[in-house]
């Protein structure tokens, strides 16, 4: 004897019971045209000449502190913005490196070119010195410094030759000083011939983060438009 098949069968519906909706597949919401470009060109135009700007200003230790938190909530902002931009593809994580570099790079390198185009020799004395001792074990030393003519130092603190141990305390050191005091003072030995020449790479990676960010908007609109 064949055996039945076994088919689940739909009961009629009673008299007056009204049939459910079918299900309607919800689109992934998706900004306007305009919201598109306008936060394009906010993004890829302000954003990198806030970042760069506030690099800038923390290569003084007095702004430092604040320039950073603030360089980091507006790098944070235009990841999201980029996103909002175009929200698939591979756009976030070259926007994320040129971010990094943008926010890492300016400190260091303008400190280099400003020491590097007006720094001056000045004979200072070490006032104390302090070492710090990283994870892998490596010491390094910091000295608190005066002039030896007695004039202001701002920023008396470096680290480098002459600054190596509490013997240090006491002795004469050269420095390399900003007369404007806008940069802090470093050692003899220090070279920053690299980090000043990474001063010119800094715009480019501000064009290239432009031309990411327009470029993944105009291809955005031009699919919608498809």
């Amino acid at each position: 004897m064949a055996g039945r098949p076994n088919k689940k069968r739909k009961r009629p519906l009673a008299e007056g019971v009204p049939r459910p909706p079918k299900r309607v597949k919800r689109t992934p919401w998706e900004p306007a045209p305009r919201t598109v470009r306008r936060t394009a060109l906010l993004v890829g135009l302000l954003a990198p000449v806030l970042i760069v700007g506030l690099a800038a200003v923390g290569s003084n230790p007095d702004y430092q502190a604040p320039c950073a938190i603030l360089a980091v909530f507006v790098l944070m902002a235009a990841l999201i913005g980029t996103l909002l931009v175009r929200a698939t593809g591979w756009v976030l994580w070259p926007a994320v490196a040129l971010g990094l570099l943008m926010l890492a790079l300016p400190e260091q390198a303008l400190r280099a070119q400003l020491i590097g185009h007006r720094g001056v020799r000045t004979e200072v004395v070490v006032t104390a010195a302090h070492s710090s001792k990283s994870r892998y074990g490596t010491v390094s030393w910091s000295c608190h410094i005066r002039r030896a003519d007695g004039q202001p130092l701002p920023h008396g603190t470096f680290s480098g030759a002459g600054c190596s141990s509490n013997l240090s305390v006491g002795q004469s050191v050269p420095v390399i000083v900003d007369p404007s005091g806008w940069v802090p003072p470093v050692g003899i030995g220090e070279d920053t011939s690299f980090s000043g020449a990474t001063l010119y790479a800094v715009p480019g990676f501000a064009v290239l983060w432009a031309a990411l960010v327009l470029g993944a908007g105009r291809r955005t609109l031009r699919e919608r438009k498809a």
